[in-house]
């Protein structure tokens, strides 16, 4: 009995002991846990939300400046535009058996080997077997019969320009009684360059003006070889006939601009043409034609026209309005003129009954050996 109540006080005592124990050691655990910083206090979150964002505002771009351009641009093409193939310029006079029979650039060949040269219009140059009466296709429906063999030359004369390139000097008079000239020239210029570049279209233009060595305004007066019409009508443009008080003018000062200043290609054909109505003075023909004979040599060529009254009556009666008797007129190029085509190799011409210088001067460029070939395609200028 008494040990029984011994057993249960232990037990009481025990249990009494573990709470105690509880209640001391929870005290001490959560003041360590507070010291330690594990427990916070209870603390009012706040989220902080940024304040929405202003609206943009829109602004227009700033206007583009436009592109002002003072002048006219021009853009000058490559000096050549196909690789040429010859190392040199055709010759004025052309043979049967020149390498173009082949053909050539810018050509075809028809069934027999003869070369074609295509041109504006469906024109098509090149020989035809057959008779003298056979000849060539013409504009759309067809343009006169019968050119014969000249027409293979010059259709081999054409593929050799075409390979080499073509450059050409107008070398024209340009004091007071030249005016009609330089106002036909300047009227027709593109449509002299558009003709030429049918045929080769690799064809270079310059021009150089003359008048004597005591203008006060010029004695010569270059516009280089170029593509650009712009620039050859600018030239033109501000060109005017003037002076010339005495019977002689600047044509040998005119001649060598044209040879040192004009800028020739290598291997183009060479042409210059001087167009005057008046001689150079006494003493300078020999040193000219020793300076065109150099020319000459470095593959050019020199023709010059003459379109004075005194070789053209018929511009006279022209200008008249009435016949004149033209046993008194030299009807003939100046003895100055037979010498400068003499010396380049060239032609030594007139207008030879005609009032419109623009064909003479295309056949001048491409050689008057060759005036029947050409007689159609000058009818459309």
């Amino acid at each position: 009995m008494e040990r029984g109540r011994r057993i249960v006080l232990w037990v009481c005592f025990l249990a009494f002991s573990a709470i105690i124990h509880a209640i001391v050691s929870g005290g001490v655990g959560h003041q360590i846990e507070r010291n330690l910083g594990l427990v916070t206090p209870e603390e009012k979150i706040e989220i902080k939300v940024p304040p929405a964002p202003q609206k943009l505002v829109e602004r227009e771009p700033p206007p583009e400046d436009e592109l002002e351009f003072e002048k006219e641009l021009e853009l000058e093409p490559p000096e050549v535009l196909i690789a040429p193939k010859a190392v040199a310029p055709p010759p004025p006079n052309v043979t049967v058996a020149l390498k173009a029979q082949a053909g050539g650039a810018g050509g075809d060949e028809n069934a027999e080997g003869t070369p074609q040269i295509q041109i504006a219009g469906g024109l098509s140059l090149g020989a035809i077997p057959g008779t003298a009466g056979s000849g060539f296709g013409g504009f759309k429906s067809g343009i006169g019969n019968g050119f014969g063999d000249g027409t293979s030359r010059f259709a081999a004369y054409i593929s050799g320009l075409r390979e080499a390139g073509l450059d050409v000097v107008f070398c024209v008079d340009a004091t007071g009684s030249m005016g009609w000239v330089l106002a036909e020239v300047k009227d027709r210029i593109e449509d002299i360059a558009k003709f030429v570049r049918t045929l080769v279209p690799i064809a270079r233009f310059g021009f150089v003006a003359y008048r004597d060595t005591d203008n006060p305004e010029f004695t010569t007066r270059v516009q280089p070889l170029t593509y650009s019409s712009t620039k050859l009508n600018r030239f033109l443009g501000a060109l005017k006939a003037d002076g010339g008080g005495d019977w002689y003018e600047a044509v040998d000062e005119g001649i060598r601009a044209a040879i040192d200043e004009s800028g020739w290609r290598p291997g183009a054909r060479r042409i210059i043409i001087v167009i005057g109505d008046a001689p150079m003075r006494e003493g300078q023909v020999k040193k000219v034609a020793r300076l065109i004979g150099n020319f000459k040599h470095n593959g050019g060529t020199l023709s010059a026209l003459d379109v004075s009254d005194q070789a053209n009556p018929h511009l006279l009666e022209a200008k008249l309005g009435r016949a004149v008797p033209r046993e008194m007129y030299r009807n003939a190029p100046m003895a100055d003129w037979l010498v400068l085509g003499e010396a380049g190799g060239g032609d030594t011409a007139t207008l030879d009954g005609d009032t419109k210088l623009t064909r003479r001067l295309v056949k001048l460029i491409m050689g008057d050996q060759f005036a029947n070939e050409m007689q159609a395609l000058l009818d459309v200028l």
